[in-house]
């Protein structure tokens, strides 16, 4: 009861001082406490169906769902999540609450980054895959993200730096943090240059194979992420800080975790689902649809779906040890090809040659190819 009452008083003191400034200070409440408790209960759901996915990752539908870059999606995830906790007001920010370069630069802003930079690379990978036909790995596969970490690293530096009066300053009659017009705008154009590249390589990959569900699925988490940052731009926008505002922080924390749950149950949703209540039928459901995206033939699929003697198994055998290290460093896109990727209707069986169709007047002159191993878990984990 006494703290309830000293509590009420320091809320008046602080509502009064933040009239004092032109702010209307909305207290914290039961509402606070509910988003937090939600965005954590879906957050526990999304890491259930993470660990669920790893203990089956030899499950060929969620295998193709590039485990590593989803996990660290849910790892961005949830450290934005946290980040917002402290930037949006939903707990008292004194004590370690009250360090607000930490939780708005270094937790909040970075990993919202890099979040949106796993989602640019996502896109990106369709993009060399089924628009330029090479292979997804080496400096193509990190570029996205050191370029990403060091602009935001640079971005937080200057922040760190930077005098709190032009940056984030910590104002403990409020107990809020303070943002300076101009460092916050940067920071919201500096998400926007990430999307204009999201926004450009949706558009290079909007005509490739439709078969391949990672295009759908891309365009509906490119948009779910889009609109968390619309709103935060709006909410920047109409409410500074947002912190004081219950609705405004308490609207844009839902719309933040709703995203990257969301985006976490796009991806894993589905497979998951399959192989709980539909494991082997939807196996088989699976195998035949790449079979009918252009493989029956080179793969000796009937077209009841029936396997011949080389089955849709070899697509998904393990390179050997050599070709494992030759690609050690294509950790998120694992078996890539030795070679270029094939052309739809161009895939060959090992060993065999481009000169396999009988109808080719020169047969007789053609060298054999050489060897090429495909892995559709590289390609429907881009």
């Amino acid at each position: 009861m006494v703290l309830t009452i000293a509590g009420r008083l320091l809320d008046a003191d602080r509502i009064q001082a933040a009239a004092e400034q032109g702010i209307q200070l909305d207290p914290i409440d039961d509402l606070d406490t509910a988003t937090i408790a939600v965005g954590s209960a879906l957050f526990g759901v999304s890491f259930i169906m993470i660990v669920y996915s790893w203990c089956n990752h030899r499950y060929q539908p969620i295998r193709a769902k590039n485990l590593p870059q989803t996990t660290l999606l849910f790892v961005c995830g949830v450290l934005w999540f946290v980040g917002d906790i402290a930037t949006n007001g939903h707990v008292s920010m004194v004590g370690p609450w009250s360090k607000c370069r930490v939780w708005r630069l270094w937790i909040r802003l970075t990993f919202m980054f890099l979040f949106s930079c796993c989602v640019l690379v996502r896109v990106y990978a369709l993009y060399w895959l089924f628009v330029r036909r090479q292979q997804f790995r080496g400096w193509k596969l990190f570029a996205p993200y050191i370029g990403a970490a060091l602009c935001v690293l640079l971005f937080c530096m200057a922040g760190q730096i930077a005098s709190p009066d032009v940056t984030i300053k910590y104002d403990p009659r409020l107990e809020l943090c303070m943002y300076a017009y101009v460092y916050r705008t940067c920071g919201l154009a500096l998400q926007w240059a990430m999307w204009a590249l999201v926004i450009v390589f949706m558009w290079l990959v909007r005509n490739i194979q439709p078969s391949f569900n990672e295009v759908r699925e891309s365009l509906v988490i490119a948009m779910l992420t889009l609109l968390s940052l619309v709103q935060n731009t709006v909410m920047e926008s109409i409410h500074s800080p947002v912190a004081a505002h219950k609705m405004g922080r308490n609207a844009s924390t839902w719309i933040d975790f709703l995203d990257a749950n969301l985006t976490i149950w796009v991806i894993l949703g589905f497979p998951v689902y399959q192989s709980v209540f539909n494991s082997k039928t939807y196996l088989m459901l699976w195998r035949a649809k790449l079979a009918d995206d252009g493989f029956r033939r080179e793969y000796s699929i009937s077209a009841n779906g029936e396997a011949g003697e080389t089955t849709i198994y070899s697509l998904h055998t393990r390179p050997n040890s050599a070709e494992r290290s030759k690609h050690s460093s294509a950790w998120l896109y694992q078996g890539m090809y030795e070679n270029e990727l094939p052309h739809q209707h161009s895939a060959l069986m090992p060993g065999q040659s481009s000169c396999h169709n009988k109808n080719r007047e020169t047969l007789s002159t053609c060298a054999p190819t050489t060897r090429t191993r495909v892995s559709f878990s590289s390609i429907t984990s881009a």
